[in-house]
């Protein structure tokens, strides 16, 4: 009698432990998650995803930013001054009174009490070489955050596969496991019955007793491991990582669910296009061209034109209503400035882009081959491993078969429990083997996604 509530708590213990994964909580958007579903939350709430976007809009307010730079600059100014010290400057006498002695001098102030201005300013860059290029820059720099924003989302569709992957798997085997576990303590039992009748050995006995040891054990690993992987799952989709929100995640499919789900989606030839990162490569070596492009116009000189329409006040006293005390003031300039020895420092900027314009070429040259020997080495890598899951998958079904046979063969009394243990090791070993294939497959579509 003790025996069966001590098995029967271990059941328990166990069956709650799967259960804790199996409760549903209404107000939660994680419950029966598909893989379209984690994809979905991932793409809306993932940080890393929301980061590449938002600098993807700071990009596009900087090119705004630089268009307006490039219109004329208009201000209104105005000042009001008290001079505490005049200053005094001898000039001839003569410049006064005509009848004075030559070589006579008077001093001469050149200011007033209080004086003020007020007018408009216009500056207006005609032709600036160090402005050259600037919004064609932030448009191919926009067009690269752009990219690595789609980057970004395609490698960020692929984790979020990948650890949906190993959730299913980790959640699949935790269940086996159970069920191993169950039937090695129900086997525990039965020997220990066996050996108080003395029908069966200590060793039998403790037989028995390390493989329940070794199941129970192997039970617990596979329970952290499927909270690992539902902690990775939560990360990737930006959700928060709680104990309550593992034990709330659930997965709508198994294994050969999600086999067709990935299969029937997968790509079945390498795209004549050009990938993102080949893209992005190719602004960015069509960026570093336009760099010399520009650097270039360096040599050039830069005119500009200014301009000022006001009115200025002098006076002993400050009586700013006064109209006869101001006078009109204007002026339209154009400015004309030619480089000279910053010229030796624009040729060496030239080399130096000229130079990297030629690493990021090798590098999109590097870029293309990779991703085409990639993908012919994974497109191959991927027949194999589709091949061995339907071998693991067979020989999985065979075992079960098997099993159950040497199950019947047992309650007949035709073979010894040892004979039904070898039948049990074998299933855990296909079952192994079958997850570890199929493990294999989604690595190879999802390896092969990222590379369309």
């Amino acid at each position: 009698m003790k025996r069966n509530i001590i098995l029967f708590c271990i059941a328990t213990l166990i069956f709650i432990g799967l259960r804790v994964h199996a409760q549903v909580n209404e107000n939660t958007d994680i419950r029966n998650l598909s893989l379209n579903d984690a994809l979905r939350y991932a793409l809306q709430f993932s940080p890393t995803q929301r980061v590449q976007d938002l600098k993807v809009e700071e990009s596009r307010l900087k090119l705004s930013e630089t268009r307006l730079s490039r219109i004329p600059e208009v201000y209104l100014s105005g000042d009001l001054r008290r001079n505490l010290i005049i200053p005094s400057t001898p000039v001839p006498a003569t410049i006064i009174n005509p009848n004075a002695p030559e070589g006579e001098t008077v001093y001469m102030k050149f200011n007033t009490n209080w004086n003020s201005s007020a007018g408009v300013h216009l500056s207006y860059d005609l032709f600036n070489p160090e402005k050259m290029g600037q919004v064609s820059e932030q448009q191919q720099q926009l067009k690269i955050d752009a990219y690595d924003a789609q980057i970004s989302e395609k490698t960020l569709r692929a984790d979020v596969a990948m650890a949906y992957a190993e959730c299913v798997i980790a959640q699949q085997q935790v269940q086996s496991l159970a069920a191993d576990t169950l039937y090695y303590a129900r086997s525990l039992q039965y020997t220990g019955d066996l050996f108080r009748k003395q029908k069966a050995s200590l060793t039998e006995k403790n037989t028995a007793q390390a493989a329940f040891n070794e199941s129970l054990s192997r039970y617990l690993q596979g329970e952290k491991i499927e909270a690992d992987a539902a902690s990775k799952l939560l990360y990737l989709m930006g959700q928060p990582v709680t104990e309550e929100n593992i034990g709330n995640l659930q997965l709508s499919e198994d294994i050969a669910g999600l086999y067709n789900t990935m299969t029937n989606s997968a790509v079945q030839k390498l795209s004549e296009g050009i990938g993102l990162e080949e893209m992005r490569q190719n602004e960015v070596v069509s960026l570093a061209e336009n760099r010399i492009k520009f650097a270039g116009w360096k040599y050039a000189p830069s005119l500009s034109l200014t301009g000022f329409y006001g009115t200025n006040y002098y006076a002993n006293e400050l009586k700013l209503m006064k109209k006869e005390l101001w006078r009109g003031n204007s002026f339209i300039g154009l400015t004309l400035k030619v480089p000279v020895t910053k010229s030796f420092s624009t040729a060496n900027e030239v080399s130096q882009l000229r130079i990297r314009q030629q690493m990021e070429a090798e590098n999109l040259r590097d870029i293309r081959n990779a991703r085409n020997r990639e993908w012919l080495n994974e497109q191959s890598l991927l027949q194999t491993r589709q091949k061995e899951y339907l071998l693991r998958e067979q020989n999985l079904k065979m075992s079960e078969q098997n099993l159950k046979a040497a199950e019947a063969q047992f309650a007949k009394g035709h073979i010894l429990e040892k004979e039904l243990l070898n039948a049990r090791l074998l299933l855990q070993n296909a079952r192994q083997n079958f997850m570890q294939a199929a493990y294999d497959v989604f690595s190879s579509l999802i390896t092969l996604e990222k590379l369309r």
